[in-house]
C-alpha cells in the first residue's frame, strides 16, 4: 500500500504494529506526544507514528480503505511532522494573488477551501489547502509550498461549476473531493496577509484590520493542531516567539460573512480588503 505525502523527502514505512512513544509529555486516549515523538490511533483506520520530523510509520487497521488512511496521514499526522520540523503550520488555505501571498484561516466548514478555489478561478495561483506552513526568515515571513489539492464538498463544486466525474473522493462515504488547481509554486512565497474568516447572523459582511495583542492571539488560535504543543514545550516556546515576529510583519484581517452567503460574494468582499 503506497501513499502520497505533501513532502517527498519524508520516509514512510508500513508496519504490522507500532510502538507508542516513550514517556509522552501529553497524551489522550488517541494521541501521545513528546518533543520528538508522536503517535495517533484512529479506530478502524490506522495507527501512526512520527519521529524527529523525518520518519513516519503507518499500521493500517483490518479492513481500512486507502483513502481514509491517506486523509489522516496528510492531515493530523502531517501537522505533527511540521511541528517537529519547527515550522509554523496554520489551519488555512493559501494562494498568491496579484503578487501577494494570502492565507485564509478559520474553523472547519467556514469556507476556506471554496473561497480559495474561487480566487484561483479568477487568476490566483494556488499554493496549499487546509494546512499552510510558514517560516520566518530575515527578509520576512514566507509561505512554504507543499504538495496538496483543494478539498471541496459537492455543493461547492456545483456553485463553482466544477464537475466531479473524474475527481477522487477524500473518503468513500463522503461527498467531498480532491480538486487539482494546476501546479503549485515550488518556491516559498512572501506572506502579506492572513484573512481570518468567520460567520455571523448579520446579513452584511464586516472586516476589521487587527493590531497588537489581538492580532497575535488570532494568529495563535489558528495554528494547526495547536494541542500537540502541550507535549512539546520547547518547540512551543520557539514557535510562539517566531509567531510574534510574523505578526509584526504581516497584515491580519478579520472577515465576518453572513451565515447564508455564497462563495463568489465572499471572494469579492475579501478581494476588496487586499
Amino acid at each position: 500500500m503506497n501513499f502520497n505525502f505533501p513532502i517527498g523527502s519524508v520516509s514512510i514505512s508500513i508496519e504490522k504494529s507500532i510502538e507508542h512513544p516513550i514517556a509522552p509529555i501529553y497524551s489522550t486516549p488517541r494521541i501521545q506526544v513528546n518533543e520528538t515523538d508522536f503517535a495517533m490511533t484512529i479506530d478502524g483506520v490506522a495507527t501512526y507514528r512520527v519521529k524527529d520530523g523525518q520518519k513516519i510509520w503507518v499500521s493500517p487497521h483490518p479492513g481500512a480503505d486507502r483513502a481514509s488512511i491517506q486523509l489522516f496521514l496528510n492531515g493530523s499526522v502531517f501537522g505533527a511532522l511540521l511541528h517537529q520540523q519547527g515550522s509554523i503550520p496554520f489551519h488555512g488555505c493559501s494562494f498568491e494573488y496579484e503578487g501577494k501571498g494570502i492565507i485564509i484561516c478559520g474553523n472547519s466548514g467556514v469556507g476556506k477551501s471554496s473561497v480559495t478555489a474561487a480566487f484561483c478561478q479568477k487568476g490566483a495561483r494556488f499554493i496549499n489547502d487546509d494546512i499552510t506552513p510558514v517560516c520566518l526568515e530575515k527578509d520576512g515571513a514566507k509561505i512554504v509550498p507543499i504538495n496538496t489539492k483543494i478539498k471541496l464538498w459537492d455543493d461547492s463544486l456545483k456553485t463553482l461549476e466544477i464537475g466531479d466525474k473524474d475527481l477522487e473522493k477524500i473518503r468513500p462515504e463522503m461527498q467531498k473531493f480532491y480538486v487539482p488547481f494546476g501546479g503549485t509554486n515550488q518556491h516559498p512565497v512572501p506572506l502579506n496577509t492572513v484573512i481570518i474568516l468567520s460567520t455571523h447572523e448579520d446579513n452584511k459582511y464586516k472586516a476589521e484590520k487587527l493590531t497588537g495583542i489581538e492580532k497575535y492571539n488570532l494568529l495563535r488560535k489558528n495554528i494547526y493542531r495547536k494541542m500537540y504543543l502541550r507535549g512539546m514545550p520547547l518547540t512551543a516556546g520557539r514557535l510562539f516567539k517566531n509567531l510574534l515576529g510574523i505578526a509584526e510583519k504581516i497584515e491580519v484581517i478579520l472577515v465576518k460573512r453572513p451565515h447564508k452567503s455564497d462563495i463568489y460574494s465572499t471572494m469579492d468582499f475579501i478581494q476588496k480588503q487586499l
